[in-house]
């Protein structure tokens, strides 16, 4: 039977071998790892030896736009391997589009770091300039558009409803009523009254109808003054029964 001291000889020389195994192991893999980075270096002098880049994202670029890979000013992704990439405008003007949203900064801004939101005619306190409302195309109202009872249409221009208004207490754009429609006859008076008529009830029959564009009215001063009405947009022409008798008018619609 081995004695203690045996025993602990022997278990010292099994840790010192397994320790030696580890040191081995690990030097091996050392070794290893240098020889792959020797082939990756040595891979990449053969690639520049040839006339290549070693991959470098010049090269890689060159391969992309071989393969198509080359969208309007945009180099994909290799702007992303350290070379610089086209702006968004550069990109925009390759595309062809142009004159689209570049007023990003806008061109008036009194502060172009700070550039307006929704007010491209602005400044950097978000307060729109030469916003003048026009005729057609959205800007503003440019007159009054009438649908008559046979469907057909008529525009009248706003210059032309107050063209010779000479400051009168009433101002109105008059239609004349024959057979009971409108004859499509446009005049201007300064009469107060909406409707004229002939004859007495309930055998009265309308000769005109008035759209007031200009009335007169008392203000909280107590003063009579005149003012204009918001007339302009689009009227359809009806009949309504008043007081028991028809009249032709005119209906807003928009």
């Amino acid at each position: 039977m081995a004695s203690q001291a045996e025993k602990d000889t022997a278990a010292a020389k099994a840790k010192q071998g397994g320790g030696q195994t580890a040191i081995d192991t690990a030097a091996a893999k050392a070794k290893q790892n240098n020889n792959n980075q020797a082939a990756k270096d040595t891979a990449r002098a053969k690639s520049r030896q040839n006339g290549g880049d070693g991959g470098t994202s010049a090269r890689m670029s060159q391969r992309e736009a071989a393969a198509g890979l080359y969208l309007a000013g945009n180099d994909t992704i290799s702007a992303g391997r350290g070379g610089p990439g086209p702006s968004f405008a550069q990109r925009e003007a390759a595309a062809g589009l142009t004159n689209t949203m570049s007023g990003r900064v806008a061109s008036r801004a009194a502060n172009p770091d700070f550039p307006p939101v929704g007010t491209p005619l602005g400044n950097d306190e978000f307060v729109a300039t030469e916003n003048v409302a026009g005729g057609g195309g959205g800007g503003g109202l440019a007159g009054i558009e009438i649908i008559w009872a046979d469907q057909s249409i008529n525009f009248i221009e706003a210059a032309d409803l107050t063209g010779t208004y000479n400051d009168e207490a009433y101002w109105s754009l008059v239609l004349t009523v024959s057979s009971g429609s409108f004859d499509k006859t446009l005049a201007y008076d300064a009469t107060a009254d909406i409707f004229t008529t002939t004859g007495t009830a309930p055998n009265e029959v309308q000769t005109k109808y008035r759209l007031r564009l200009i009335t007169q009215y008392t203000n909280g001063d107590g003063d009579t003054v005149s003012s204009g009405i918001s007339a302009y947009g689009q009227y359809r022409e009806v009949t309504l029964c008043i007081n028991g008798s028809p009249r032709s008018s005119l209906i807003k619609v928009t």
